[in-house]
């Protein structure tokens, strides 16, 4: 798995304020159905979305504060194994806001897709999730071509290239919820 590199999180506390955050935005009416490429599709993507601009501010400027700042230890550990990604492709930063998801029990991200596949989302280089809560079964991703599944542990961050290479999906965890922040590293040019 040389290309997905897992991190863990210093403090996991983080993942349960960052919970809290997403159920303050959902009570605000900012969750909304889970959308692709394909739009919302509930056999292709079955999850509730927030995204991560839309945390009350007053409640969890901190902890927006303290997830970047996690975000940014791990993205640097990443280039430290790939200096290629610093030399050669320009700047890398964040164009999309991430996304706090939730998935019901028996819900996932059922469809093979990879993070780049579609003109308006090519400029993405890396993706990057961590799971919020740990799954006792089920709940991890699965890397198709690297036949690989990530265990959904709570605090691990995992970062891989956005390309095709790396096509995954959700595995369903049948009898818990699945919490996962989920972004994109981007090329933003010189």
């Amino acid at each position: 798995m040389k290309w997905i590199k897992e991190y863990r999180m210093s403090k996991p506390t983080l993942c349960d304020n960052l919970i809290d955050g997403f159920n303050a935005a959902k009570n605000m009416g900012f969750a909304s159905p889970g959308r692709s490429a394909r739009g919302v599709d509930k056999e292709w993507k079955d999850s509730e979305d927030v995204t991560f601009a839309c945390l009350p501010v007053n409640e969890y400027a901190e902890t927006a504060q303290s997830y970047r700042e996690h975000m940014m230890e791990c993205l640097n550990e990443y280039l430290k194994s790939f200096p290629i990604l610093k030399s050669a492709t320009g700047r890398l930063g964040f164009l999309e806001p991430p996304q706090i998801q939730r998935y019901s029990p028996g819900a996932a991200f059922f469809g093979e897709h990879y993070e780049s596949s579609s003109r308006d989302i090519a400029h993405r280089a890396l993706a990057f999730m961590t799971y919020l809560n740990s799954i006792k079964k089920g709940g991890g991703t699965k890397f198709v071509s690297q036949d690989f599944i990530c265990k959904p542990r709570k605090g691990k961050t995992v970062i891989w290239p956005g390309g095709f290479t790396h096509t995954h999906q959700g595995v369903v965890a049948p009898d818990e919820e699945k919490y996962i922040i989920t972004g994109w590293i981007s090329h933003l040019g010189d």
